[in-house]
């Protein structure tokens, strides 16, 4: 794996690429609805690219797909669990019966991301799993296309893009999704379903959030679906049935976080629905739990257990950095070399270096019992150019890619990469991923 940053600092001027750099963003703004396209000063869309190999595509791609394989394994196996096995995981008791009974979508997630790292030793090690509501749509469609343009000049004839209809792709996904029919525990479902109209519902304070729903629903409306957009604040309850902006929606697809929809009112109403069939939840509770850092925990712990093939084992082993829940752990574990997280910590926040964790506060997360620690992957660092404050010339630096596998509709769908520093947080750039032809 490499970049792209030599090239363009011999191929532009310094104040060319902060042009670049700054019209990118602008454009990200006002034409992709990436409305928080900086962050504190620092642009969130970066000029330059990472690129793969063949091969290094061609591993992460499997791995895409054998861990989405090994997470619906551990779903499945998990709302089997007794109660006090999903509490330990964090699972609430309040929606136990929920998870159990739900209706089975036709996948896990209909876009999900694997999120991993190449090491030091050249192999791609999993930090996370994105399967609840994954960002970067727009990123890998829109910018990346505006970037490719540019990027492809840089070694002509030498360079591709993963996977240039991403958009297509994504919105078949959630177009299968939605056409496929809930059926509820006990229930034989027959005959084709109607197109159902689809509701995304968001949080709109969240403007970026809101425009990523809206390029949804425009992707969806040209397969043919009807498509609503409204905030939490527009959903209502009438005869059992629910409605957004007054309309009535048999399909629900949320781009916020679960635990935010279950202190609504409605949201009892909106699970009761899910489970009689009445409405179908794009991305459900079992999702939803596959996101947890626990459930990898799990998965760990399960590795040599017959739930999962050899070669499953093997994967897990070699590309899943050791996973513990801290309350597993004995007093004292030796914590200097893991990475500290929270259960369902979200771009880099409630995430702990150990060699640098005060022991009082190891102690704190232990007391909280929603973290684990995962095994610290030695990142292969990268180059990387950077507009200086001012914003009149470039700087080189030393920075770490977290490469994002896309899984759409159950197979691999391309890459969305952001870059920074060891641990990925909310200033870490995004920049295409592209391979070598």
């Amino acid at each position: 794996m490499r970049t792209l940053a030599q090239q363009l600092t011999q191929r532009y001027s310094a104040r060319r690429l902060c042009a670049f750099v700054r019209a990118l963003n602008e454009h990200a703004a006002l034409q992709d609805g990436l409305f928080e396209s900086n962050v504190l000063g620092q642009p969130y869309v970066g000029f330059g690219g990472i690129v793969l190999t063949a091969q290094e595509k061609e591993t992460l791609a499997g791995l895409t797909e054998a861990f989405n394989a090994i997470m619906t394994k551990a779903l499945a196996a998990l709302v089997e669990e007794p109660g006090p096995v999903l509490r330990k995981l964090g699972w609430p008791e309040n929606l136990e019966y929920a998870l159990r009974r739900e209706p089975l979508n036709r996948t896990l997630t209909p876009v999900g991301r694997f999120d991993f790292a190449l090491d030091t030793a050249g192999e791609w090690r999993l930090m996370e799993f994105n399967s609840d509501t994954p960002s970067g749509s727009q990123e890998v469609s829109r910018v990346e296309e505006r970037q490719w343009s540019y990027l492809a000049n840089l070694e002509p004839g030498r360079l591709a893009r993963l996977n240039p209809v991403i958009a297509r792709t994504m919105a078949q996904a959630l177009y299968d999704e939605a056409m496929f029919d809930p059926a509820p525990a006990g229930i034989a479902v027959t005959g084709p379903r109607l197109s159902p109209k689809v509701g995304f519902l968001v949080q709109g304070r969240h403007l970026t959030d809101l425009a990523q729903v809206t390029w949804y629903a425009e992707e969806l409306s040209k397969l043919g679906l009807e498509c609503v957009v409204g905030d939490i604040s527009n959903l209502c309850l009438l005869g059992g049935q629910l409605y957004l902006l007054n309309q009535h929606v048999d399909a629900i697809y949320r781009l916020f976080p679960v635990e935010y929809l279950s202190i609504e009112p409605l949201f009892a109403a909106y699970e009761q629905a899910n489970l009689n069939g009445w409405l179908k939840c794009l991305n459900n509770l079992r999702g939803f739990f596959a996101q947890s850092k626990a459930v990898m925990a799990w998965v760990w712990m399960q590795r040599g257990s017959g739930l999962f093939t050899a070669e499953e084992q093997e994967i897990i082993e070699r590309h899943l950095p050791e996973t513990y829940l801290l309350e597993d752990l004995p007093e004292n574990f030796d914590y200097s070399g893991y990475i500290i997280k929270e259960f369902y910590g979200r771009e880099g926040a409630e995430v702990y270096n150990g060699a640098t964790l005060p022991f009082e506060h190891w102690q704190q997360c232990r007391t909280w019992r929603t973290y684990v620690a995962q095994r610290r992957i030695e990142i292969a660092p990268v180059e990387h150019v950077l507009p200086n404050e001012a914003f009149d010339g470039m700087q080189m630096v030393e920075a770490f890619p977290c490469v994002g596998g896309y899984i759409i509709g159950g197979s691999f769908g391309g890459c969305y990469t952001r870059i920074g520093g060891r641990i990925t947080d909310s200033f870490a750039q995004f920049i295409p991923t592209l391979m070598e032809s």
